[in-house]
């Protein structure tokens, strides 16, 4: 009864708890977005699309949920803490966030399918800031985000190939809030965007053993590009309020993923992955400019390695996994500086962690230390720095094969 109590109250904190953000580049577009990365996978760099492992579920490509154990029953989620550097022109500031990221459950539907359900982050919104201007002042501030109910399901019609979609409902609410105050008089800018949408994507693996030794594994994605559902309303001062439907004006971009994993041993395993998504084609409409946000094409390269030393021991230090990955990232989000210049905004990271295993060696639990930095490009704008703790639980239980005995 405490493993189900557990997973109830992990996915009551998901629903109450979402992560935070903080940053001022989360007011463009959709905000900040998230890859639905694990714990474990945060530690190598946010690698995941070519990797196949039997211990943990893994979001980023549905096609590996065929790599778990008949008779196993998964769960997984994480939360984390990050402190948060600013510095702009001189002037600097600090900030934390935190909370749960996601939920996630994996089973057996049969010997060569699996599926999977979860709660996961889309994107975040989280930023408040203000100036003076000429005979008074503004204030600008917004938070929400997007985020899916999804499930999963994956076949492995051959030995050497496994094919995944997830879909999932997205939702959420984006508040971005504009407030002047002069002397004349004063005035406020709503514009709040509810989504009710939906999100597919596919997954291919083809998973080669070289020899009893020597593994790799292929994997490619692929997200549905489509129109975005949902209404936005706007508000000003002096005008009246105005609710309209998205349509053709807000879209999602199509989205290619591709990885490689290599294992040595079991004991070795080095990941590669590559996405890009084509943001310059999707729509984002800005109402209080009555234009188009301009957008980036997104692309991610990440790279991690995992390290176990030994297979079988009497020592406790030789079953704990030892990470360590990389990444650097140009997103879709471009900032026009006082000179009317476009800038894109890049990010990289560095990460390291550490897997802690419990009972019969499968569940685990999984630490990781994350460092990122954010700017602007070719003009480096705010300049963000992000440390986040990360703490993630994953329990791998023969709960189907207990269930058969009582």
């Amino acid at each position: 009864m405490s493993k189900y109590k557990l997973i109830w109250a992990a996915i009551l904190c998901a629903a109450v708890m979402p992560l935070v953000a903080q940053t001022p580049y989360s007011q463009y577009g959709y905000g900040t977005l998230d890859d639905n990365a694990t714990g474990n996978q945060r530690a190598m760099g946010g690698t995941g699309i070519g990797m196949r492992n039997n211990t943990y579920i893994n979001m980023m490509n549905p096609a590996s949920y065929t790599a778990m154990d008949s008779l196993t029953f998964m769960f997984d989620f994480s939360a984390d803490y990050k402190a948060s550097w600013y510095n702009e022109n001189g002037a600097s500031d600090t900030g934390q966030s935190g909370g749960i990221n996601y939920v996630a459950m994996q089973f057996r539907l049969g010997k060569k399918v699996a599926a999977a359900i979860g709660l996961t982050p889309l994107s975040h919104v989280q930023y408040t800031y203000g100036s003076n201007i000429t005979n008074g002042s503004y204030t600008r501030a917004g938070e929400g985000g997007m985020s899916q109910v999804f499930l999963g399901v994956a076949v492995q019609p051959f030995k050497w190939m496994s094919v995944g979609v997830n879909a999932g409902y997205v939702f959420g609410k984006i508040d971005n809030i504009t407030h002047v105050v002069t002397k004349p008089s004063t005035g406020s800018y709503i514009n709040s965007m509810t989504l009710s949408d939906l999100r597919v994507q596919f997954g291919l693996q083809f998973p080669v053993a070289i020899n009893d030794k020597n593994d790799l594994n292929v994997g490619v994605t692929y997200t549905l590009g489509k129109p975005t559902w949902g209404e936005v309303l706007t508000y000003n001062t002096f005008n009246d309020t105005i609710i309209e439907p998205m349509g053709d004006n807000y879209s999602m971009p199509h989205a290619f993923g591709a990885g490689v994993s290599y294992t040595y041993n079991q004991s070795i395993t080095a990941a590669v992955d590559a996405r890009y998504e084509l943001w310059e084609d999707a729509k984002f409409y800005r109402p209080n400019l009555d234009d188009y946000m301009r957008m980036n094409n997104r692309w991610r390269v990440s790279a991690g390695l995992e390290y176990r030393p030994k297979l079988v021991s009497s020592s406790y230090l030789d079953y704990i996994r030892y990470r360590i990955g990389g990444f650097y990232e140009q997103s879709y989000i471009t900032v026009r500086d006082d000179a009317g210049n476009y800038n894109s905004v890049r990010e990289f990271g560095v990460s390291c962690g550490l897997g802690f295993p419990l009972r019969g060696n499968k569940s685990m639990f999984n630490f990781t230390l994350e460092y990122s930095h954010r700017n602007g490009h070719p003009n480096p704008l705010l300049s963000e720095d992000h440390l986040a703790i990360v703490l993630s639980m994953t329990f791998n239980e023969m709960w189907f094969w207990q269930r058969k005995f009582e």
